[in-house]
């Protein structure tokens, strides 16, 4: 009903432009007019309005701007030919208007159509070889313990054990970044409540707490840091994936540090290594999904960062990435702290005994 309206008030419009300077121009002048109303019209609404208008367009123009004005009075009859004429055309730009429309649809679908296959082929490219190779060598060690478990040192079956555990972290860690990814695009809600930073930063060093063994992690945040208002399971996966990302890219041994300050209404977190940093140019690229940069055969689908950006987003807030000027990478994190944190009581110490 909405076109219609649409339809009818370009009509008013053209018509209300018109009837102060139909003495002053031809009346070829107030046809182009309404001809690009029609046009107007034939963009935006569906065919039946664009016809109405159309109609309606030729009206207004015999009435108001063809001699006698304001009459349905037809002084030369010449204008016959020039009012069918103009109906013609008026019909046609709507018809071929909505054709054209209704082409760019069918392109703009077979795009997304030609969209959705690359993203899946790139999906099943990307998940195939980290999916099948961690289960190849979770079956290998598997057999291996159960067919030779007798002949088996007790340094080998633990060095097979450990494999499996490996490998199936690994593994656990495709599918879930698949599934997160999934239910990031899905569009849930967020289960925000308040939470301190070090609880999360905690946390997911707590996960990563095997990759990162025998490093110096040095987290360097404020006491008197707010709490901040987000979902805790989502940013600690953040923080997990960053750390995993600088234990797996950079030497072992190396140190890691981890900052936050308060700035304004922002938390600022900060994740440094010492390793090899980005290429220049692939700043913004490590954020898309399934980019991969130089991995030096690390294996891995390229999402971690991908979720990252999803995750911060969702949270209203921005995540870059950059290199130091004393070489290796950096992770920044800005996120809004989400209003005025609630005020804890400090408990004493009489009171907890």
């Amino acid at each position: 009903m909405l076109e219609y309206f649409i339809s009818i008030g370009v009509v008013a419009l053209c018509t209300a432009i018109a009837i102060p300077l139909r003495l002053r121009f031809a009346e070829s002048t107030f046809a182009m007019l309404y001809l690009l109303g029609v046009i107007v019209v034939s963009m935006r609404c569906r065919r039946r309005a664009a016809v109405l208008n159309a109609l309606l367009s030729v009206t207004a123009f015999f009435y108001f701007c063809v001699p006698v004005h304001d009459s349905v009075v037809l002084e030369d009859y010449n204008y016959i030919i020039t009012l069918m004429v103009m109906l013609i055309v008026a019909l046609v730009i709507s018809t071929l208007t909505f054709k054209i429309r209704a082409q760019a649809a069918d392109a703009i679908k077979a795009e997304i159509a030609i969209q959705t296959e690359r993203t899946r082929n790139a999906l099943l490219s990307a998940v195939s070889h980290d999916i099948k190779t961690p289960i190849a060598s979770i079956y290998g060690a598997a057999t291996s313990l159960l067919e030779g478990s007798a002949r088996l040192e007790q340094a080998q079956r633990q060095d097979l054990i450990e494999s499996i555990a490996t490998e199936s972290e690994r593994l656990n860690r495709v599918v879930s970044n698949l599934l997160e990814m999934t239910r990031l695009e899905a569009g849930f809600e967020l289960r925000r409540d308040w939470y301190p930073l070090e609880e999360l930063i905690g946390a997911a060093l707590t996960r990563v707490e095997t990759l990162l063994r025998g490093r110096t992690v040095t987290t360097t945040i404020p006491p008197e840091l707010p709490l901040i208002f987000v979902e805790d399971v989502l940013i600690e996966e953040v923080l997990t994936n960053i750390l995993e990302n600088a234990g797996k890219y950079t030497t072992a041994g190396t140190p890691i540090e981890i900052s936050a300050v308060e700035s304004g209404t922002k938390i600022t977190i900060s994740v440094r290594d010492q390793g090899p940093g980005f290429a220049d140019g692939e700043e913004e690229h490590v954020f898309e999904k399934f980019f991969r940069s130089n991995s030096n055969g690390i294996r891995g689908v390229g999402l971690g960062l991908a979720i990252c950006r999803t995750i911060v987003q969702r949270h209203e807030g921005r995540i870059t990435a950059g290199n130091r000027p004393g070489g290796g990478a950096v992770l920044t994190i800005e996120l809004p702290i989400g209003g005025t944190p609630p005020m804890l009581n400090a408990l004493s110490e009489s009171s907890l005994t």
